[in-house]
């Protein structure tokens, strides 16, 4: 038999104290937010381990294990106090006196809240799988009627769902459980003139997202349902890539202002996603939205006033029907020449390294792209490779080899403006641009994998 007993002392000196018959190498607590993991290494084989920690936990849920084995969920519900009793005897666990964590224990609460949840989803399953029977062997005349009747099941069951979690979230106001369950809770069905129009119907799903979410309860960040909400939301977000949502985001962020807390969460997550330089996800248009309305936010702190100012100043340049500036470069053959005199009815101006790894593998993908070869010979696109560091050895070497693709202009803006006067976001390369005639950009970053799609539509060397 298990006997667990945990005590979590002040927010100076956590303290775990666990009694065993079970043998572990290691006692941990983990965080399935991946805020904050603490591990807590525990001598072999010995029946009693005292675990220490100066530090703080964030207010929140984890889970703790011995080895790899689940022991159970512990709730730390504030930064200061952090005192906590639990026993586990076999499969049950209680915490005495300790009502939040008591709602995350085995066979409690939350636990029954999953099972109810679980049995709506079966029976949504059920119906699903009725339909698709149906599909195989109604004749069509029928099936018409057969699916509306499921449509109508379905949405009783999702109805009875979203009430039994508004009830569930109210009956638990203020504790994390209750925040767990509202931020959980599914939107309900949009109006019938919405649902037949995919735009509106994008519109309203994204404007009303977060409508359930615990933004007065911080400690809802480190916990499991979040991280897979703002997945969710972050992948709406870049797979509909629209200028027009980006108020809904601003104004997503404007409700998490409740506390500062909340507010710097949802942004610092919105931006890993959609707005760091290195996320294959970002969508530049709704960062720049997301820093224009952060820089207006009285309790921003200087440092992240700083670093949004910054990276404003960085993104907010050479934008899609911007005109590109202007720059020097020798060519391969000596001649000295601008940007501006390449004439050309499209160009891909490719800002590189020779030696860059990443370079390297971009433009050997590059040379076997077919589309960007027709291209390149019916004579309506160049592509214009540009070097614009300081180094004459590096640029002698590339144009010598066979690194130098000879059906590409080769450049080295010998000058350094594009490094020294910030003419581009040069921070990760390479970094590549489709302008038209006129130099104007058609295309941001460009990345390799859209070169092709976008020649298929331009109708370029067809």
């Amino acid at each position: 038999m298990l006997m667990f007993t945990t005590t979590i002392m002040a927010q100076v000196n956590i303290k775990i104290t666990v009694k065993t018959d079970q043998k572990f190498d290691s006692v941990f607590v983990k965080s399935e937010a991946k805020l904050q993991t603490k591990k807590y290494l525990s001598a072999p084989f010995e029946t009693t381990v005292t675990l220490k920690d100066k530090e703080s936990l964030k207010p929140g849920m984890y889970d703790i294990l011995g080895d790899s084995t689940f022991l159970g969920v512990i709730l730390i519900p504030s930064e200061k106090n952090q005192k906590l009793s639990l026993t586990i005897d076999g499969e049950n666990m209680t915490f005495p006196n300790e009502k939040e964590n008591a709602a995350f224990s085995e066979n409690s609460l939350y636990q029954k809240y999953l099972k109810s949840l679980s049995e709506y989803t079966k029976q949504l399953d059920s119906l699903n799988e009725q339909f698709l029977q149906a599909q195989k062997s109604m004749p069509q005349y029928m099936l018409k009627v057969f699916v509306d009747s499921l449509s109508a099941s379905a949405r009783r069951i999702n109805n009875e769902m979203r009430d039994f979690q508004t009830r569930t979230a109210k009956s638990h106001a203020g504790d994390l459980f209750g925040s767990v369950v509202a931020t959980s809770t599914y939107l309900p069905d949009p109006p019938q003139e919405v649902v037949s129009d995919r735009r509106a119907f994008q519109r309203y799903y994204i404007e009303h997202f977060f409508d359930n979410f615990a933004w007065n309860d911080p400690r809802i960040f480190n916990t499991p349902v979040v991280e897979q909400k703002l997945k969710e939301y972050c992948n709406l977000i870049y797979q509909l890539d629209n200028p027009d949502y980006d108020t809904l985001v601003v104004a997503a962020l404007n409700k998490a202002k409740v506390n500062q807390t909340s507010y710097e969460y949802l942004f610092d997550a919105l931006q890993y996603v959609l707005g760091r330089i290195v996320s294959p996800y970002k969508v530049e248009h709704t960062y720049i939205a997301m820093l224009k309305d952060a820089l207006t936010y009285p309790k921003l702190s200087e440092d992240r006033k700083r670093h949004h100012t910054r990276e404003l100043g960085f993104i907010n340049k050479n934008l899609a029907g911007d005109t590109i500036p202007n720059f020097v470069m020798v060519l391969a053959n000596g001649d000295t020449t601008t940007i501006y005199d390449i004439q050309s009815e499209y160009t891909i101006l490719y800002l590189q390294h020779p030696t860059c790894p990443t370079c390297h593998n971009v433009r050997n993908m590059m040379k076997n792209f077919e589309k960007l070869n027709r291209a390149i010979e019916s004579g309506r696109l160049k592509v214009v490779m540009v070097y614009f560091e300081d180094d004459p050895k590096v640029w002698s070497n590339y144009i010598n080899s066979s690194e130098a693709n000879p059906k590409y202009l080769q450049g080295w803006n010998f000058d350094q403006a594009i490094d020294d006067n910030d003419l581009f976001d040069t921070r990760t390369i390479p970094y590549m641009f489709l302008l038209d005639k006129d130099k104007k950009v058609i295309k941001k970053d460009l990345l390799y994998n859209e070169i092709e799609p976008y020649i298929e539509y331009l109708r370029i060397g067809y």
